[in-house]
């Protein structure tokens, strides 16, 4: 693999890529569910693709806070991706004012629309 083509794949890897989630579905039976509309999930290289982890691909934070990937599961489809904490991880109640953020392998829709 040549050098340009790693430079190529650590900018796409480390580009600041942070979200702010929108609630949901607070009131589920088992999850505090939270989504991020217009949204893409990035392909890396396939030929390292198998390298990284999915739950490497994401980072998420609420009100500042670092929240292990063992307390929620991320599902996408098509342009939406939904968050759902595990409510039995949480000693506190997660409110629609929260601020819940995600940064990590995505892109806006309306970024590489405006781009071609």
């Amino acid at each position: 693999m040549a050098i340009n083509e790693l430079v190529k794949i650590l900018k796409q890897v480390h580009e600041p890529d942070e979200f702010r989630l929108s609630p949901h579905d607070l009131n589920h039976g088992l999850y505090y569910i939270w989504k991020l509309d217009g949204v893409t999930r990035k392909d890396l290289n396939s030929e390292l693709r198998y390298l990284r982890q999915e739950h490497a691909r994401f980072d998420i934070f609420i009100n500042g806070q670092y929240i292990l990937e063992k307390d929620y599961i991320v599902e996408a489809s098509g342009s939406k991706l939904l968050v759902k904490f595990k409510k039995s991880n949480f000693p506190y109640v997660l409110e629609s004012d929260d601020n819940i953020k995600i940064e990590g392998d995505l892109d806006l829709l309306w970024v590489k629309l405006n781009q071609i």
